[in-house]
């Protein structure tokens, strides 16, 4: 499976950005290699794709992130991805609390409010 984090950073020790269209990157990490890429959000390096669309076209199916807008929240639906709150703190204990099913998927335990950008 394939899991994007927006952040600034490079490596799994980086910190996962709050605002996910804001974020420099997108960290992909495969779990079943333990590998990641990283990729330049295309909403912030000039390019016209919307990361929605991009993460699918790297086979995404989890984006972990504090927050994002109702369209994003609506696009990650539709295309079956499914969106996890992430904790406060870097990628990797994030992976690690994922991995040990602890994160709160949106649309399951709290308001999809929660996830919306104020």
């Amino acid at each position: 499976m394939k899991i994007a984090f927006p952040t600034n950073g490079d490596n799994l020790e980086a910190q996962i950005e709050q605002h996910f269209g804001r974020a420099k990157n997108y960290l992909i990490y495969n779990d079943k290699t333990k590998e990641f890429k990283i990729y330049l959000n295309p909403e912030t390096s000039g390019g016209k794709e919307s990361p929605p669309n991009f993460l699918k076209r790297f086979e995404v199916e989890v984006v972990i992130t504090f927050a994002l807008g109702q369209k994003a929240i609506d696009k990650f639906r539709q295309m079956n991805i499914k969106v996890y709150k992430a904790i406060d703190k870097n990628i990797i204990s994030n992976i690690e609390t994922f991995e040990k099913k602890q994160l709160i998927e949106l649309g399951s335990d709290i308001s999809d409010d929660d996830f919306l950008l104020k």
